[in-house]
């Protein structure tokens, strides 16, 4: 299978583009470095791995949830290595558990054989509150809004 783009969010967009595909029946994203990615140091900035790590995280959570959006609650990260500009960016993702509204991933990010990058973290399905409008808060009438 070949990879897709995914996440258009203005963020993502900022970020660079962010593909996934399948391998072995379990999804895998992939980035590449770009200068915009690196720190003084000409290696990939920490923040950008980070950012890169939470969206893979983040989508692997959106999918055990059967495509439910949801958000980051915590997350830990591990640098291990270093990336430079041109580097293929290889996340690896586990969904470790899953509740109702909770899901706990791990992650390895993986370039040239080497592990750049690993973490886990918690997400949690968005409660998409109903806005009232006025007739449904004098219906309820519980004080306040």
């Amino acid at each position: 299978m070949n990879w897709k783009a995914i996440s258009n969010s203005q963020y993502s967009k900022l970020l660079g583009q962010l593909e996934t595909k399948q391998d072995d029946g379990k999804d895998i994203y992939r980035m590449f470095v770009e200068n915009t990615h690196l720190n003084s140091g000409n290696f990939a900035h920490g923040g950008f791995l980070m950012s890169f790590l939470d969206n893979v995280m983040g989508n692997a959570a959106f999918k055990s949830f059967n495509n439910i959006p949801c958000v980051t609650i915590s997350m830990t990260t591990h640098f291990t290595h270093s990336a430079s500009c041109g580097d293929e960016l290889i996340g690896h993702p586990i969904i470790e558990k899953r509740t109702k509204t909770l899901s706990f991933v791990k992650c390895q990010v993986f370039s040239k054989d080497n592990l750049i990058v690993s973490g886990t973290g918690i997400w949690k399905i968005v409660n998409f509150k109903k806005e009232m409008n006025v007739s449904d808060k004098i219906e309820s009438d519980d004080g306040g809004w």
